[in-house]
């Protein structure tokens, strides 16, 4: 059957096309996060753990935080959660109203008061002094609180591990454990809700088993991850491997990203302080041409200093190396004003350095409370009239 032609604008034919394709066009919908971060099936008929079925199948075990210490310190108390293995950690953090606050640390004080009178009625020292402890403590985080200087928040804690078997699974469960043990952290199995807990686990923000810890504002700071596992610069000499990734790490004391050149070192005895500082400075040396002067009072840096080519000055009663406090030496500085340089002899800074000098070795002589401030005057009023002469006679 003939019919007429209907002529249609190229915006109406665009549309057109768009309507007869409709089934096509639905393909281009952007996904959701479930469907985006959904593996192909999950098994959650066990009762302490996952099968999550995809590519390969990997098992799953959740836990919750159970038990926490008495102090938190950062970044230790949950740093070998984070950092262990093929694992995943939510924390669900609630602040807590003022209102709720005050009435709860009200009522655990007068609880804490009873036990407190029973012990002493019974002759319990110790637990009359561990509970009269615990209410002075919740006393002053109630008095905070009221002043608006803390705050006290709930919070979940939630872990998945992952493994490619229940052997492995088991033996990391275990390992785990023993890891958070070691800073008083304890870890529980999601034992028969496994899968709420997975669900609490995934960036979904729906905490489905609630197993909550009070904290105050000081101890929540602490769970917070941040840390970094990159150390060191893109430049610099080598000092050993990250633990972490493996890649090496470079130091460079001049690297623009530092505010300046300090830096000071702290370990315990025989952890490797020399060790590291003869390592940085024999390789600033060699790569980078850097020298460096070391201040060595026991004597331990003379072989890097020859074996660098260096110089090694020996001061001693019996050493012809002295060193002269008096000796002073022009100074470039530039004018404020002019912006010209010129040279001059800055004598009363110097006096000031050699009085300090002088007043420091007749303290490590005499031991004598008579080096006092008199002391310090009578001995600058003597450097600045040598001084003053030497000027006279030159």
């Amino acid at each position: 059957m003939w019919g007429k032609k209907q002529n249609l604008k190229p915006e109406e034919e665009n549309q057109k096309l768009v309507q007869n394709n409709e089934p096509e066009y639905n393909i281009l919908k952007q996904k959701t996060i479930k469907e985006l971060i959904a593996p192909s099936g999950i098994d959650a008929s066990n009762i302490d753990h996952l099968e999550i079925v995809s590519n390969t199948k990997r098992y799953a075990r959740s836990f919750f935080v159970s038990a926490l210490p008495r102090m938190a310190t950062f970044p230790e108390l949950f740093r070998d959660l984070y950092l262990f293995g093929d694992v995943n950690t939510s924390i669900y953090i609630n602040p807590v109203p003022e209102a709720k606050s005050q009435n709860e640390l009200n009522r655990v004080i007068n609880q804490l008061e009873t036990e407190r009178i029973v012990a002493a009625d019974r002759g319990n020292i110790n637990r009359q002094s561990t509970v009269g402890q615990k209410r002075y403590e919740a006393e002053q985080l109630r008095d905070e609180i009221a002043a608006g200087f803390n705050k006290l928040y709930e919070a979940s804690i939630v872990s998945t591990l992952f493994a490619y078997s229940l052997e492995d699974l088991d033996k990391f469960t275990s390992l785990l454990a023993t890891e958070m043990s070691k800073s008083l952290v304890g870890i529980k199995s999601a034992w028969g809700i496994q899968e709420d807990a997975f669900k609490s686990n995934l960036p979904l923000m729906d905490n489905k088993i609630k197993k909550v810890h009070t904290f105050d504002r000081r101890s929540m700071g602490t769970i917070f991850p941040f840390t970094t596992s990159e150390v060191g610069h893109s430049t610099g000499v080598p000092l050993g491997f990250n633990k972490q990734t493996g890649v090496p790490i470079l130091f460079d004391n001049f690297h623009p990203s530092l505010s300046n050149y300090n830096m000071v070192i702290f370990a315990k005895s025989g952890a490797g302080k020399s060790v590291t500082m003869k390592t940085l400075i024999s390789r600033s040396a060699v790569l980078m041409g850097i020298e460096s002067l070391a201040l060595d009072a026991e004597g331990e840096y003379s072989i890097v200093a020859e074996s660098l080519g260096g110089i090694n000055v020996v001061l001693g009663p019996n050493s012809k190396t002295i060193i002269n406090l008096f000796d002073i030496e022009p100074e470039i500085i530039k004018d404020e004003i002019t912006g010209k340089e010129r040279i001059v002899l800055n004598v009363e800074n110097k006096v000031e350095d050699v009085t300090q000098a002088l007043l420091t070795m007749a303290r490590g002589s005499t031991r004598s409370t008579e080096v006092n401030e008199l002391t310090k005057q009578i001995i600058a009023e003597a450097v600045a009239e040598e001084y003053s002469a030497s000027r006279n006679y030159i």
